[in-house]
């Protein structure tokens, strides 16, 4: 990464999400700074274990995480 590039938010959905990636990107843009907002898959996909290590890695950062459920 380039220093003089900040970055401000960024989300992580999954890929079924992406038709509706401008509904996610205006929940991301309302967020403060620095805030990273995961979508999370269904409670049955393999994935969600990925995304909760990905929320606790970021917290452990000290970046703030907001947690969306798919459903």
């Amino acid at each position: 990464m380039r220093p003089e590039m900040q970055l401000d938010n960024f989300s992580l959905v999954p890929a079924s999400f992406l038709p509706d990636l401008s509904a996610w990107k205006a929940l991301s843009d309302r967020q403060p700074k620095g805030t990273a907002v995961m979508v999370l898959p269904s409670p049955t996909s393999p994935l969600r274990c990925v995304y909760a290590a990905v929320a606790h890695v970021l917290r452990e950062s000290g970046r703030d995480v907001k947690l969306y459920s798919a459903a």
